[in-house]
């Protein structure tokens, strides 16, 4: 088994070819830093998509406690946007 582990480093087999395009990808993502930024769209998108059910919800319902449901759903889809913008932005530095 030791043998194997040592031979592995220069085996050109199919799954060794797959593993060096798929770090050479990863290393061209990062480069560029692509995952940051389709981080922060993902959570602008969830953003959109939170704020118009809260709009939707709003509009349907009569209830006293609305405001109380609207916040308890976006105060902490908030929080979590305001980590995802600081990342964004200490990453950029």
């Amino acid at each position: 088994m030791a043998e194997e582990q040592r031979r592995r480093g220069a085996d050109q087999g199919f799954l060794c070819r797959v593993a060096l395009r798929a770090s050479q990808g990863w290393d061209w993502i990062d480069k560029r830093a692509i995952d940051k930024h389709v981080l922060s769209w993902g959570i602008f998108f969830g953003t959109y998509h939170v704020t118009r059910w809260a709009m939707a919800f709003a509009e349907t319902s009569t209830g006293s406690d609305d405001a109380l449901v609207i916040a308890s759903v976006m105060a902490p889809y908030m929080a979590l946007q305001a980590a995802a913008m600081k990342f964004y932005f200490e990453a950029r530095k």
